[in-house]
């Protein structure tokens, strides 16, 4: 994919943007996660975060380490438990700069990292942070505390300050275009483009932005999210790290909260499948746990005609318990959310404005009707079934079993009632169906 100059300018500021942003701040707290530091620290009255990820890669064409940067907290599903306040740099009270340095040969290519700090004595230090390997070829980094320089080019960085802009509309469209290829001709229950859904959850949280304010990183990831979150379930596509064109220091995030939004089909019911899913949630970023909250503010539109009382009651509890799990991820969405479910009507079904009761689903052809009872314990599987069947004759055969279907208050006025003997009777009318397989 070509990038125009607007594009390779961002991506090349970026490094810059992080270290010129925490030049000279005061720092609260700092945190380590396997080599990884999260640097919790105070700029013009807000609390900020700078992520610090050592990366590295080994192989036959190409060996490499190198940093990468973000503003999101430290995040992996598996080891985000054991984060605790980093030994290696507890005496850092304020860091002065950020600098890194650059070296590579034939086949290789490093960084290292030289933080720049006093201590609460007004004491100046630094750290080195360097990439080593053994004789072994196992590479680790090593700490270093006023006792080393680098030996590699420091790079200077240039003055670029983090985009005053929410998010980046570059990534949104990229990430949007796969979206869109994935999901192919899918339709939402309403019969519109799949891209409906997506770009409406993306929506919700692009409007929390100013309300609820989240880092540049932190909202393309969630817009990422948001817009991927369906693809890994409901489409034949998987979302991985090579899906999209997504800042590296990110991608594995976009990447790890696509998968804890998606069910794992493994749980033998719904209910089931939704815990798990919103435990692995709640072990991610707050960035993508508010990504299930847009989710379920936009799915709690008027329910579908088809839905019966239990179902929508079942839809509005299972809304509530996401609320519960999830709330302190925004608190913009969890209010906007908690507002849905009290306007949520569960008891009645609306039909151009008005409120029915809805006992019952009709189906209709010619002077005939065909009559659900909703409050059967198979209903919905009854209906689907039904409605299955007539797209599918009408698509493969042109030929209605039923012209359209309605939610009606009484049935007491229909004389012609039918039942799946008159479909099996359309069926053989026109040699579709053979009572003999």
């Amino acid at each position: 994919m070509k990038m125009n100059s607007h594009d390779i300018l961002e991506y090349e500021m970026m490094d810059s943007w992080y270290l010129n942003d925490i030049k000279n701040t005061r720092v609260l707290a700092i945190y380590e996660i396997n080599d990884n530091f999260e640097i919790h620290y105070e700029k013009d009255g807000l609390k900020k975060i700078l992520s610090i990820y050592h990366q590295c890669h080994f192989g036959p064409m190409y060996d490499g380490c190198w940093f990468t940067f973000s503003s999101i907290e430290l995040q992996s599903v598996y080891i985000k438990p054991n984060k605790k306040i980093s030994q290696r740099l507890k005496d850092i009270d304020t860091i002065e700069e950020i600098i890194t340095y650059h070296g590579k040969d034939e086949d290789s290519e490093y960084n290292d990292l030289e933080i720049i700090y006093k201590n609460k004595n007004n004491q100046k230090g630094k750290y080195l942070l360097k990439s080593e390997h053994d004789e072994e070829e196992v590479h680790r980094l090593d700490l270093y505390h006023n006792t080393k320089k680098s030996k590699l080019k420091k790079i200077e960085p240039n003055s670029a300050l983090f985009p005053k802009e929410h998010y980046s509309t570059k990534l949104y469209k990229d990430t949007l275009a796969f979206a869109l290829k994935a999901h192919k001709e899918q339709k939402t229950p309403e019969g519109l483009p799949y891209s409906f859904h997506i770009v409406s959850v993306a929506n919700e949280i692009i409007n929390s932005l100013s309300i609820h304010p989240i880092s540049y990183d932190e909202a393309n990831v969630a817009i990422a999210c948001a817009l991927l979150h369906d693809v890994n379930e409901d489409t034949d596509e998987e979302v991985t790290k090579y899906s999209i064109d997504f800042p590296s220091n990110n991608i594995d995030i976009v990447v790890s909260g696509v998968q804890a939004l998606t069910k794992d089909t493994t749980f033998p019911s719904k209910q089931e499948q939704m815990r798990d899913s919103l435990k692995r949630l709640k072990q991610m970023p707050y960035c993508v746990q508010m990504v299930k909250l847009a989710d379920r503010i936009t799915n709690l539109a008027p329910a579908p005609a088809f839905w019966n009382k239990h179902k929508r009651k079942a839809y509005v509890d299972e809304a509530k318990f996401i609320l519960r799990e999830l709330g302190e991820s925004n608190r913009y969405l969890a209010d906007k959310l908690q507002n849905k479910i009290n306007d949520y009507e569960v008891d009645f079904v609306r039909d151009e404005g008005w409120k029915l009761t809805d006992n019952y689903m009709v189906f209709f052809t010619d002077e005939k009707q065909f009559i659900l009872d909703k409050s059967h314990k198979n209903y919905l599987k009854t209906f689907k079934a039904i409605n299955r069947l007539n797209e599918y004759i009408v698509k493969k055969y042109d030929l209605e079993l039923f012209t359209r279907w309605s939610n009606k208050e009484e049935i007491k006025e229909y004389k012609n009632r039918v039942d799946l003997s008159y479909v099996i009777e359309v069926l053989n009318s026109k040699e579709l169906l053979n009572l003999n397989k």
